[in-house]
């Protein structure tokens, strides 16, 4: 299990804010393709649609959020090798080029807007990775670690963003219900907490073995969504 780590509550409140300008409001989490095809249509499709995402892709962001901080907390890290291994492994586990490239741009923007807020030496160090940014994950736990928020508090905040995300989207993409959305979304924090809790504990373990569960569906409609001339969101 991961270690405990104190967190600071003030930076996790901050970075679970919807308001924080990281760019999260241009995607919609997969959704948009989702509603498009009609595999989604109401209230109930889109609750389905979310505990299917934490099941997947949540958990595994999550994962990858937590094992950062802890092996950057570890007496023996280096950081840019620790940041490379588990953005490779980021890399891995998204198979899709649009996907890929909205991570990546998520991570560059995550960390940018940390830069101002929690100064510290691991946030060049993760602009570094690739020239195009960390995937989103790993920029997660690398901010966690600098705003003083533990592994656990680091994966539920992926958790948080994975289910927040295409929620909101889709009161903007139909006019969905917001009162019975955020219902939704109250209605998912147990599955949140448990997910959480198994990322955390994954990530003690060699990164090769972290959760690596996806979505195939979703991947495959990112490539058709990312050639749609008509869309709200960039996925």
């Amino acid at each position: 299990m991961a270690p405990a780590v104190t967190t600071n509550l003030a930076s996790l409140l901050l970075l679970a804010d919807g308001r924080f300008p990281v760019g999260g409001h241009a995607h919609s989490g997969g959704i948009e393709a989702a509603m498009a095809d009609g595999r989604v249509r109401d209230v109930v499709d889109v609750e389905a649609f979310t505990i299917g995402r934490l099941h997947t892709t949540g958990v595994m962001e999550a994962a990858l959020a937590a094992a950062t901080v802890v092996r950057l907390c570890g007496p023996n890290a280096v950081t840019e090798r620790v940041l490379a291994e588990i953005d490779a492994e980021a890399d891995a586990r998204i198979p899709s080029a649009p996907l890929r490239a909205a991570s990546r741009r998520l991570g560059r923007q995550l960390t940018r807007v940390a830069g101002p807020c929690w100064p510290d030496p691991v946030l060049p160090a993760l602009g570094s990775i690739d020239p195009d940014g960390p995937h989103q994950a790993v920029a997660l736990g690398g901010v966690a670690v600098a705003a003083g928020v533990g592994a656990r508090d680091a994966a539920l905040l992926a958790l948080h963003h994975a289910a927040t995300t295409p929620i909101q989207a889709a009161i903007k993409i139909a006019g969905l219900d917001p009162f019975a959305l955020a219902a939704v979304t109250a209605r998912l924090a147990p599955v949140i907490e448990t997910l959480a809790l198994v990322a955390a504990t994954a990530a003690d373990g060699p990164l090769a073995e972290l959760p690596c569960s996806s979505a195939p569906l979703i991947e495959i409609a990112a490539a058709t969504h990312d050639r749609t001339a008509q869309r709200l969101f960039a996925t």
